[in-house]
């Protein structure tokens, strides 16, 4: 990955985070590495765990942010959740996937869209 790209990805996940704070969220961990792949940013929102990908674009040459959490980003998503949820031992605890779409190009427009997909255990 170019070093704009990683910038544009950095600062997209700062706004992403300020935003989600202002919206209730407490944010618990920040790039969770895990052996599938990683999750931009974990938090809590009224007493769910939400595991978000954030997706920042600078036009819409290739469509919404948004589209491009593609089922198998889906897919390494839920796995590295399920690995993060064993880990600290939160099976109890509810959750759900949500997507941060930041475009740029229209005046640095945020949307965050809640329960962007679920948990098909039937996949993995």
């Amino acid at each position: 990955m170019g070093r704009e790209k990683k910038l544009l990805g950095k600062a997209g996940e700062d706004r992403a985070a300020r935003f989600l704070a202002k919206q209730g969220y407490r944010i618990l961990e920040r790039n969770y590495n895990a052996r599938y792949g990683e999750i931009d940013l974990i938090a809590l929102d009224r007493g769910e765990l939400v595991f978000v990908e954030v997706k920042t674009r600078t036009n819409d040459a290739y469509g919404a942010p948004e589209l491009a959490v593609t089922p198998q980003k889906q897919q390494r998503m839920v796995k590295a959740a399920l690995g993060y949820i064993k880990y600290k031992n939160l099976h109890q605890v509810p959750c759900r996937f949500d997507v941060v779409a930041i475009s740029t190009a229209s005046e640095s427009e945020v949307e965050l869209i809640r329960n962007a997909f679920e948990m098909d255990r039937t996949r993995m």
